[in-house]
């Protein structure tokens, strides 16, 4: 199998809605109001419910109550709103999806969310200005995962009993199978969906940061790849990863990190993610 093969049949894989599309080309547009974006995820009265149960959860910590779509704009931003848009989507129309799947999906989903709270969490932790932008990264970095389990479920299912078997990584069976990497698939689907340049370069990147040392994105995804090890490591969720973690040096020495800040981020991961959880339960609703 090439990666021609699986980027062909691209196009049988869910994309968000116009809705969500809509959603994200109003909270990339610096000339949008509040209201405008407000006024788009209104189109949908199940999804601004979600929205609004995410922006009162633990993991924004707001002081009181947020009732109106235009307050938590205001509050939390264009950015942090088109992500939560976006999880929302991940979760409801890609990992709920098991049509010919025998992987667990809220596992799947599990990881996921884990390495976008911990790389929002070390972009602020380096001072990285656009925090935001590393959430979603995280979010979508194994995406490419999803596609090969949708488009090809047999290689899928190949890979992950290889990597029970061996006790190697997922890229480690792809390479062993001489399937695509599915990263390089993660980079592919998250051009086609337009978002913006900085989530393709780390999806595509997150397992080999070196070869990104020229990219005006180096760091973001060294950023990726770190989290991405973490993550992994706590066995926060499923990757189907069950051996041969390695942490770039590479990635360590752009943003600087010395052993010490890693336990440090290690720690306060393990509370954001408990911050986290009403993510892992996105599909229900608040009345």
């Amino acid at each position: 199998m090439e990666l021609q093969d699986i980027l062909i049949r691209i196009d049988d894989l869910p994309t968000p809605d116009p809705i969500v599309q809509k959603i994200v080309s109003v909270a990339s547009d610096p000339d949008a109001s509040a209201k405008e974006l407000a006024e788009a995820i209104k189109l949908d009265a199940s999804l601004t419910v979600r929205i609004l149960r995410l922006v009162n959860s633990a993991y924004y910590g707001l002081p009181r109550k947020i009732v109106a779509l235009n307050e938590a704009i205001m509050i939390l931003g264009f950015k942090t709103v088109r992500n939560i848009a976006l999880s929302i989507f991940t979760y409801s129309s890609v990992l709920k999806n098991k049509k010919k799947s025998n992987i667990d999906h809220y596992q799947l989903w599990k990881h996921f969310l884990g390495t976008a709270v911990g790389c929002e969490l070390l972009a602020q932790m380096v001072g990285y200005p656009n925090k935001e932008e590393l959430f979603i990264s995280g979010l979508l970095h194994d995406i490419g995962k999803v596609a090969l389990d949708y488009i090809f479920p047999e290689a899928f299912n190949a890979v992950t009993k290889l990597t029970k078997t061996l006790q190697i990584s997922f890229v480690q069976a792809e390479d062993r199978l001489n399937l695509p990497n599915h990263s390089i698939v993660s980079g592919k689907m998250i051009e086609r969906w337009n978002l913006p340049e900085i989530v393709v370069h780390s999806a595509s990147g997150h397992h080999a940061p070196n070869n990104f040392s020229d990219s005006v994105y180096a760091d973001v995804v060294a950023i990726v790849h770190i989290v991405d090890f973490l993550v992994n490591l706590m066995r926060y969720g499923d990757s189907y990863t069950y051996g041969g973690l390695t942490l770039s040096s590479f990635a360590l020495n752009v943003l600087g990190i010395k052993p010490r800040f890693l336990t440090n981020l290690a720690d306060k991961l393990k509370i954001r993610l408990v911050e986290a959880e009403d993510f892992l339960k996105i599909e229900q609703e608040v009345s």
